[in-house]
């Protein structure tokens, strides 16, 4: 009696092979997609997915664990890649640990993620407001690996007791050591 049991369980999968020319064309047509597939709008689709454009902008960067960054922008937007962020009207703050925060405000900025390198173009001014010091330069490159601000053009730097102008200047704001290219004319 068992083996009669046994024996039909084989006819189940032989019919249904013997029988598919009957119902496969009727199984494909229901599990065909949908819509069909377009290529360029695919593309285009993934290309633009990752752009993007945002009004009043807050972006903070942490340094083990620690808030170095404060940037606020009036716009911002990818830039060529998606690991480049560009704004529009920036004020940005550094916090240093146990000092005061240094502003540093321009019109246009830039954001490379993957070397973590910020650039700020256009009327930058840099106010260290503990100190009575402001900045003006008309470039200035941040890169957080060296903690370093770079000034490849011409600086002003005016404080309560002296006014400076120079050429380029790097100023290394884990330190607070400052180094001047070009002709340095300070007054006093």
């Amino acid at each position: 009696m068992m083996g009669s049991y046994r024996n039909l369980l084989w006819v189940i999968p032989v019919g249904i092979i013997a029988t598919s020319p009957l119902w496969k064309g009727a199984a494909a047509q229901f599990l065909k997609p949908r819509g069909g597939y377009d290529e360029v709008a695919e593309r285009a689709y993934q290309e633009q997915s990752q752009d993007f454009v945002m009004d009043d902008v807050l972006i903070t960067f942490t340094t083990e664990g620690v808030q170095t960054w404060t940037i606020k922008a009036k716009q911002a937007q990818t830039g060529e890649t998606d690991r480049e962020i560009h704004m529009i009207d920036v004020d940005a703050l550094y916090h240093k640990k146990d000092e005061s925060s240094i502003s540093i405000t321009s019109k246009n900025g830039k954001y490379h993620m993957d070397d973590q390198h910020l650039t700020l173009i256009d009327d930058v001014v840099i106010i260290k407001p503990l100190q009575y010091e402001e900045m003006y330069s008309d470039l200035l490159h941040y890169y957080d690996t060296t903690k370093m601000l770079i000034s490849p053009g011409d600086v002003e730097i005016k404080g309560p007791k002296f006014n400076l102008k120079a050429g380029r200047m790097d100023y290394d704001v884990s330190t607070g050591g400052y180094d001047f290219n070009n002709r340095v004319e300070v007054v006093l």
